[in-house]
């Protein structure tokens, strides 16, 4: 099969010697912005020319993710009987030894490596600011967060995603957001307050003060890179247990970077596959379905250099692309999830052009 889309380069598909995907989801993770910021960006450029997010949203079908693309996701693939369970029991599986589900007294977290803006009375956080660090980095991390903080029984151990399990004995699970939705506004929002907080506070203050000295830092600075500035916990809440395994029939193929959804599929007797740079490699991954989640803020480098430029790419590398192998086979559904908002489109939809178009993010507010 053959296609080309605008900005991207002309693919080429032979599925003589493999399975064609034919249902694909695209899970857009970092991108809540205010409504008001859904026809432009914060710098006023305007959210248009989305040629392939805009098709989706006006000719599919729209449902709101009460729950979020993770309870979707669980349902989807039928493991509903997760949807319960704290989403660092579920980020733990993709440990070689994961470790026992937290007791009264220890506490797991997810941890995420993020780059703060500070402003004269707010901290700011960017897509650019949630990074993933390479496995050399986070042994480093870890190494070093052991010696400071070895005294206090916190343990921090990287997950193969880039981030980090977070064990804190004597800390209470909170309910803290993961940093994704608050990548276009203020991380403090999202904090939990009140005195059962403060032992949280009082260790990520630590942190902060510990990662500002980090040679690791001073590194990453020398190269150009964002530095760490804090590790944000979250995930901690849910049933706390070791999740069965299970092989389920008929498991897409996942494509992400992502701590939850790593662990998730090895629960699934499968691995999550890294991102791919173009919609081929998904398409040609010899599975009926398959789960790409891809960041925004892995997109804002070279010419991508505002939000809305980087949403542009991934369209271009992957929303328009699927649409196009919608219209001419083998794909017979797609289905793009952004802001909690879930689009699923099929051929006949393409057909509806009594719809009134949708420009930029409308779709999706």
């Amino acid at each position: 099969m053959r296609f080309a889309c605008k900005g991207v380069s002309r693919v080429n598909f032979t599925f003589d010697t493999i399975t064609p995907v034919e249902q694909l989801v695209i899970v857009i993770p970092d991108l809540y912005l205010p409504r008001e910021l859904h026809r432009a960006s914060g710098d006023g450029t305007a959210f248009d020319d989305i040629a392939g997010i805009e098709s989706v949203a006006r000719f599919g079908v729209r449902t709101r993710l009460v729950h979020g693309w993770r309870a979707w996701l669980l349902g989807y693939i039928g493991r509903a009987d997760l949807e319960s369970v704290a989403p660092a029991c579920i980020a733990a599986a993709a440990l070689d030894a994961p470790p026992a589900p937290s007791s009264a007294a220890v506490t797991h977290w997810i941890a995420a490596a993020l780059h703060l803006h500070a402003g004269l009375t707010r901290v700011h956080l960017d897509p650019s600011g949630l990074l993933r660090l390479t496995s050399a980095e986070q042994a480093i991390l870890a190494a070093d967060f052991a010696h400071t903080f070895g005294s206090s029984g916190h343990t921090l151990a990287p997950l193969p995603a880039g981030e980090f399990l977070l064990s804190t004995p004597g800390l209470a699970p909170l309910a803290t957001e993961e940093p994704a939705r608050a990548a276009c506004g203020e991380l403090e929002q999202l904090m939990p307050a009140g005195t059962e907080a403060t032992p949280l506070r009082r260790l990520l203050a630590e942190i902060e003060m510990w990662l500002h000295a980090l040679p690791l830092n001073e590194a990453r600075d020398s190269r150009g890179e964002a530095s760490v500035t804090t590790l944000w916990p979250w995930g901690a809440v849910g049933r706390i247990v070791r999740p069965v395994p299970r092989t389920p029939a008929g498991l897409p193929t996942a494509f992400g970077r992502d701590a939850w959804l790593q662990g998730l599929w090895q629960l699934n007797s499968a691995r999550c596959r890294t991102p791919p740079e173009h919609l081929e490699e998904v398409l040609a991954s010899g599975a009926r379905a398959a789960v790409l989640v891809v960041e925004v803020g892995g997109q804002l480098r070279g010419d991508a250099a505002t939000v809305a430029d980087a949403l542009r790419r991934v369209d271009e590398r992957f929303v328009s692309p699927a649409l196009q192998a919608l219209r001419r086979g083998p794909l017979e559904g797609v289905t793009v999830i952004v802001n909690d908002t879930r689009a699923h489109i099929e051929h006949r939809n393409l057909r509806k052009f009594w719809r009134r178009t949708l420009r930029g993010l409308e779709g999706f507010a």
